[in-house]
């Protein structure tokens, strides 16, 4: 019987798959699981269904004697050594393809908290300052005519764009690399390069992996490209940004605002520059926090280990 360890309580249904399946499931019953259990985990369990809070970097991989699989809870791999697993004959598995929908809509709910105020004018009427109507209270922008900029233009930013046109914007993209727009987008959706997308974009949003060549890629000097002072969106990953950059950035007015689900580090301090500027407004990683979202990324990341040791029984049989 392989044996799974599941490293942080996440839907059910990931449970009850594995054991429909016959696997031994032990799932680690704290908010944080510190770094010794990882490297009991590589050396005694057969699979490993990882957060992205997971390290499973160099060090704890070179102890992996028992470890076959790893299904990692996200659609990144950035906490994971991949090179190094592939060399240690570990299988990497994630999930491409069940975020979608619940990252775009955040991205455009983020957006719509920026260019209307809303954070602001609930804690105006919270703080009771409200004392009646007005022609001038939270007076932000219409969406309708803007250019919405996107940075990666996989899946979730074609969703992205998806919406932002729903809402009458102008969507332009940059991509790592030349893509073929889907027929969908084909005459709303243009391909530009980065500095023509810096230079026309109302908003921006980050929708890309982190790599070597995408750490640190919106820096001060990135930011003074912005000729329009646009709103930045990031829901990818937080060292995308510089942090240190973004702070100098809002506060000399080179971005009208921002919006972070994503931080670097992550969690900030709590007396982070950031936290004292209204025009940054930051929510706690939860891209991906819905409830059809999050069960379905518990039943796909227990059935890449199904069917990964599955696979793996039937070759044997036939062997």
């Amino acid at each position: 019987m392989k044996k799974i360890f599941i490293t942080r309580k996440i839907p059910k249904i990931a449970e009850d798959r594995l054991l429909e399946k016959k696997f031994q499931v032990t799932i680690w019953p704290d908010a944080f699981l510190p770094r010794e259990e990882l490297f009991y985990a590589v050396r005694n369990y057969d699979g490993i269904v990882s957060m992205l809070s997971d390290p499973l970097d160099e060090q704890v991989l070179a102890n992996a004697t028992q470890l076959q699989a790893i299904s990692n809870y996200a659609v990144g791999l950035d906490n994971i050594d991949v090179e190094c697993a592939q060399k240690l004959g570990i299988a990497v598995y994630h999930l491409p393809h069940v975020v979608t929908n619940s990252t775009a809509d955040l991205t455009l709910g983020l957006l719509l908290v920026l260019v209307r105020n809303i954070c602001q004018a609930n804690a105006y009427v919270r703080g009771g300052y409200w004392k009646g109507w007005s022609p001038d209270l939270f007076v932000g922008e219409e969406l309708s005519g803007k250019t919405l900029g996107i940075i990666g233009f996989g899946r979730i930013g074609q969703a992205v764009a998806t919406r932002a046109l729903s809402f009458g914007m102008k969507v332009v993209f940059s991509a790592l690399s030349k893509k073929v727009v889907p027929q969908a987008f084909a005459t709303k959706a243009v391909q530009v390069g980065q500095e023509e997308l810096f230079a026309t974009a109302d908003v921006i949003s980050l929708h890309i992996p982190l790599t070597p060549t995408t750490r640190g890629m919106i820096d001060l000097a990135s930011m003074r490209k912005m000729k329009k002072k646009p709103f930045l969106l990031n829901m990818a990953r937080g060292s995308i940004i510089k942090t240190e950059d973004l702070v100098v950035a809002l506060q000399e007015g080179l971005l009208q605002g921002a919006a972070l689900d994503v931080t670097d580090p992550e969690p900030l301090d709590k007396d982070h520059p950031l936290f004292f500027l209204r025009n940054c407004f930051i929510v706690p990683h939860i891209g991906t926090a819905t409830k059809e979202c999050r069960w379905n990324m518990a039943k796909i990341a227990a059935e890449n280990l199904i069917v990964h040791f599955e696979t793996i029984r039937d070759h044997q049989k036939k062997s």
